[in-house]
Order: structure tokens, then C-alpha cells, then sequence
């Protein structure tokens, strides 16, 4: 207690001065419009900037929680997109559409390798399995190889050994999509047609002749074409961006079993 009446006495010409000065606004506050304004327009220049910093960090706590919800409403909406393009197929526009997402996030990512794989935060626990298909927030990243309880492996669409069913959108015409091992935002589209008439900016999508993708996941644009006389050769730019990965959304067809069963 000493002290404090020590720190009092010690400033008292300090605090005699803030009292005045309090007690001058107030009177100039209540008996003047103009300087009612003034501090009015005071208090908010003070208010703004002692509050801005504690927005900012509060907003910092927030950013997972934040990107959680963005997640699920992406979630939603591509669970939408892809039962529109599954029922306008089908006469029945009720049917409920055989695929399930399953959302995850990428933790390790290799792009300099000729066979590059994705690991991902979503396991067997997760109901994840081998051979389902993987899509980013715009196109297509690759197909689920093998799975641990908690994580999973994914071949990377820039993955030499694999090749996924795609189509020219516009023609609706059929073909095999793989990586030649070079720049990694450009793959190759071969085995259409050259009947079909085919331009510069065209759009790739999956095809949906195989249980790993549904039909019209984004792929990416048509960027140089050529043609050995029977069937084109086209170099697709992708839609995403394999260098910078974060969320995915794993696939699952639940009619895979029995589609595989009658191949055999």
C-alpha cells in the first residue's frame, strides 16, 4: 500500500494534469457540437487502431477453424457438382449418385521425381482405399495406392505409370491421359480421332470409363495439338497447380466392387 501512495505522490502533477484535461473535454464534449465532433471522430481514429491489432490476432486463432468450414462448404458444393453430372444422365433425376468424398489434406508432396507420390492425412480408419481417385479444389490429382491406418499414399497424376480416362469436352470424344516426365503443369491427351474437330483452349474432363473418377472433374485446357494423320496427339495444361497442393477430396465409388466383378 505504501508504495502505491508513494507512486501518487510521486506523479501527482502527472495525474492533477489528466484530471483537468478529462474534465475540460468533458465540459467542451457537452457544451460544444464542434469539439463533440472532434472527439468523437477521435474516439473512433483510437478505437480503430487499438482494435485493429487485436482483430488481426484473434482472426490468426481463427484461420483453422476458418479453413475447416471452408473445406466442408467446398465439400458440399463438389458433392453437389458431381450428383448433377451423375443424374443428367439418368432419366430418374432422384437416383442418388454412387460417389462419396472424403476430404484430406496433403502432407507430403514430391514433383521432381519421374514417379512422383502424394501422401495424404486419411487412412483405412478414414474408410480410404486403394484405387480411388483424388481431386484438388479444381481438377483431378491422382488415384490412392496404398493406405496406412491413418495415411495414404497417391501416384501422382505426374506419375509415369499411370493413365487416367479423359475427354474432350466439347466432342465428348474418348482418350488416354498420362505424363511424359516433363514440365509439371502440362500432360499429354492421345487416341482421339482426328474427325473430331479439336481448337486451342478446349477442355479436357475425365471420362467416367473407369471407377476412379466420375464423369467432367476438370483436367485442364488444350494447348498445342498434333496428329499423325489418324489420331491426335494433345498437350493439356492443367487446371491445378501440382506444386502447390493443400486440400483434396478422396473418392469413393460405391458401386466399384460390382462394376470390377463383371470384368472378370
Amino acid at each position: 500500500m505504501q508504495w502505491i501512495l508513494g507512486f501518487i505522490l510521486r506523479y501527482k502533477n502527472l495525474f492533477l494534469y489528466l484530471f483537468f484535461v478529462a474534465v475540460t473535454l468533458f465540459f467542451s464534449y457537452y457544451q460544444s457540437e464542434y469539439h463533440k465532433s472532434k472527439l468523437f471522430k477521435a474516439s473512433i481514429f483510437v478505437t480503430g487502431k487499438t482494435s485493429e491489432p487485436i482483430k488481426k490476432l484473434n482472426s490468426y486463432f481463427k484461420l483453422k477453424k476458418i479453413n475447416t468450414q471452408l473445406v466442408e462448404e467446398n465439400l458440399y458444393l463438389k458433392s453437389l457438382v458431381i450428383d448433377k453430372s451423375y443424374n443428367s444422365k439418368l432419366e430418374d433425376k432422384n437416383n442418388d449418385s454412387p460417389f462419396r468424398l472424403i476430404p484430406g489434406y496433403v502432407i507430403k508432396n514430391d514433383i521432381s521425381s519421374s514417379r512422383n507420390i502424394i501422401v495424404i492425412n486419411k487412412g483405412s480408419s478414414d474408410m480410404v482405399k486403394k484405387e480411388m481417385g483424388v481431386i484438388g479444389s479444381k481438377g483431378v490429382v491422382g488415384i490412392v495406392n496404398q493406405t496406412t491406418e491413418k495415411f495414404s499414399s497417391v501416384l501422382s497424376i505426374l506419375h509415369k505409370d499411370i493413365k487416367i480416362n479423359a475427354k474432350h469436352k466439347k466432342s465428348n470424344s474418348f482418350g488416354s491421359l498420362f505424363w511424359e516426365g516433363n514440365s509439371p503443369d502440362k500432360v499429354t491427351l492421345t487416341d482421339i480421332s482426328i474427325i473430331n474437330k479439336i481448337d486451342i483452349g478446349d477442355t479436357i474432363v475425365t471420362g467416367g470409363m473407369s471407377t476412379y473418377f466420375p464423369e467432367g472433374i476438370p483436367v485442364g485446357k488444350v494447348i498445342e495439338i498434333e496428329s499423325d494423320g489418324i489420331y491426335y496427339s494433345l498437350m493439356v495444361e492443367l487446371i491445378n497447380n501440382m506444386t502447390n497442393l493443400d486440400n483434396v477430396y478422396i473418392i469413393e465409388n460405391i458401386n466399384k466392387s460390382e462394376i470390377n466383378s463383371l470384368y472378370k
